[in-house]
């Protein structure tokens, strides 16, 4: 299930544009190639300006039993507040709902994963585990401009016959490749642990663009992710989140 959950993550990394001011000849390293795409998505200060997001998303995943159809949808509050539930819309008789209902719930001073009947504290799953749920920021790629984060720029190469840059980077011990289209500055594809996603299908939302359709190539089989909703700026609150997730007890940062 966690090989399952890693690639809906993809589902979760959601990218907004606008128009880029970026000249091609100033990209010398993969952070300005990074720094560019975030410029081309409306820039930072429009995605800080984002404080909280609501997506609902459905996950067509190949299976050896046949394809499961999975509904997915995640409340966001930035930074450090979340809540994810997903369940079974369609599959083989032999899969039951309950084999792949899952919820998560975080806050800065805790959170959890319930599937099966059990629940698990995220803190105890590995780093890359838990930023699957735990964002920081609506652009996950801001999240790739840190210390932490290692981004080289290798050589060029095209895809789909449109000329790209090719950015490697390296986060909590996970290698992975960003194909950016030269001219647009758009992410089109990405790889990491033996998956190859393609992202497409960019739509505007309260003046950003949204990549709305993903499709991962596994060695398990084709997943394809298309975004149904997004909302933006709800007014959602910590306590409405903690209620949605069934919370008895909230715990607050002092």
């Amino acid at each position: 299930m966690l090989k399952r959950l890693s690639l809906l993550a993809v589902a979760l990394l959601i990218s907004a544009t606008a128009s880029h001011t970026v000249l091609a000849q100033d990209i010398t390293t993969g952070d300005d190639v990074i720094k560019a795409h975030i410029e081309a998505t409306g820039g930072e200060a429009a995605w800080n300006a984002v404080k909280d997001m609501y997506a609902e998303i459905e996950i067509v995943a190949a299976t050896p039993m046949g394809n499961l159809t999975i509904e997915l949808k995640t409340w966001s509050i930035f930074p450090g507040y979340g809540f994810t539930e997903m369940g079974l819309l369609d599959g083989p008789d032999g899969i039951p709902a309950e084999a792949v209902a899952m919820k998560a719930y975080y806050t800065p001073l805790e959170g959890w994963i319930e599937q099966g009947g059990q629940r698990q504290d995220i803190k105890d799953l590995p780093p890359a585990a838990q930023q699957q749920f735990m964002r920081t920021a609506p652009k996950s790629e801001l999240a790739l401009l840190t210390e932490k984060v290692e981004l080289t720029l290798k050589s060029d190469t095209t895809f789909e016959d449109r000329a790209m840059y090719v950015v490697g980077s390296n986060q909590y011990g996970i290698d992975s490749d960003f194909w950016v289209d030269k001219e647009t500055l758009m992410i089109v594809a990405q790889s990491a642990a033996g998956a190859t996603t393609t992202i497409s299908n960019y739509q505007e939302i309260d003046g950003l663009i949204f990549s709305m359709g993903q499709t991962a190539q596994t060695p398990q089989g084709t997943q394809t992710v298309s975004v149904k909703k997004v909302e933006l700026n709800s007014g959602l609150t910590p306590a409405q989140l903690a209620r949605k997730s069934g919370t008895q007890r909230q715990a607050m940062p002092e």
